[in-house]
């Protein structure tokens, strides 16, 4: 049997990868999240769940990550506006909480299986769509240079020490706990969450710019069975493959499928204007691809 820990467990992502991972497998897992951004609701019914234990605490206080076959490391502040004003607790949060453990495996000896959390963010408005991983690297944000300098750690380190990786560079997810009310950083969550929010609420969606932007949205049961594809892949990657559905829709697009109110707000910069995955790679060597569509998720939210 697996040893299994998830960093940043009681999130979207985390919480989902929970469910899914505790629904596909017989594996041990420990979730950690120091509950930031995070909520003990999301993991909720799972708390008596005989293969899953939860722990309040941050990454940087974990001593060993000896017991463990594969972690999936997710904590991190996953939001690129709030990322400009607290940059020392962003820096914390999506830089030096990787390096902790990637310092752990190495003081150890001990490599499991470390999938990462990545982002497409690092491609800025790329110069070709759909984007495939060998394109440039231009990080508009900080919170997108963040993410990269872990994954350029990450190459770098495995150059001297066998670390055991994968990094999967998320493009715009959405679905169920994509949205928490009680998060401070609800304002940047997934757009297709704060939209069906402000539907439910009655009040118009408020869309940033002229809504030309485009997206390349990804279900998170698509986004979480990547996860388990790269854990149990038999052989070391140590690479880096694109999770978004391969196809693009405008947030003006998206804000008409989901209500007939909705209202312009000033454009915030440091934005790509188009994401758009070239997901080849994944299917060939992971053997991954999307599933759920999101006009259908709408339609049933």
């Amino acid at each position: 049997m697996k040893k299994v820990l998830i960093t940043g467990v009681a999130g979207f992502i985390g919480s989902n990868l929970l469910d899914h991972l505790l629904s596909r497998t017989d594996w041990s897992i420990i979730g950690i999240d120091n509950l930031t951004t995070g909520s003990e609701d999301n993991i909720s019914h799972q708390r008596n769940n005989p293969g899953f234990t939860f722990i309040k605490q941050s990454c940087n206080n974990l001593q060993s990550l000896k017991e463990f076959d594969c972690v999936f490391h997710l904590a991190a502040l996953p939001r690129i506006q709030p990322s400009y004003e607290l940059i020392r607790e962003h820096v914390d949060a999506n830089l030096m909480q990787a390096i902790h453990l990637i310092e752990l495996m190495v003081k150890e000896n001990h490599y499991p299986r470390f999938v990462y959390s990545g982002s497409s963010a690092i491609y800025g408005t790329p110069e070709k769509t759909p984007t495939d991983e060998s394109a440039a690297i231009n990080c508009m944000n900080p919170y997108a240079f963040q993410k990269y300098e872990v994954e350029k750690y990450l190459e770098l380190i495995a150059e001297r020490y066998p670390l055991n990786y994968v990094t999967l560079r998320y493009f715009n997810p959405y679905g169920p706990r994509s949205f928490n009310p009680k998060n401070s950083f609800n304002p940047y969550s997934s757009v297709v969450g704060i939209f069906l929010n402000k539907k439910k609420e009655g009040k118009p969606l408020l869309i940033t710019g002229d809504g030309s932007q485009k997206r390349d949205f990804i279900h998170i049961l698509d986004l979480t069975e990547a996860n388990y594809k790269a854990a149990i892949h038999p052989e070391k990657l140590n690479t880096a493959f694109n999770i978004g559905n391969s196809s693009t829709l405008s947030v003006l697009e998206l804000a008409k499928m989901i209500s007939g109110k909705y209202e312009f707000i000033p454009k915030r910069e440091g934005e790509a204007d188009i994401t758009f995955a070239d997901i080849s790679k994944a299917k060939k060597i992971l053997g991954w691809e999307p599933k759920h569509i999101l006009k259908d998720y709408i339609a049933n939210a």
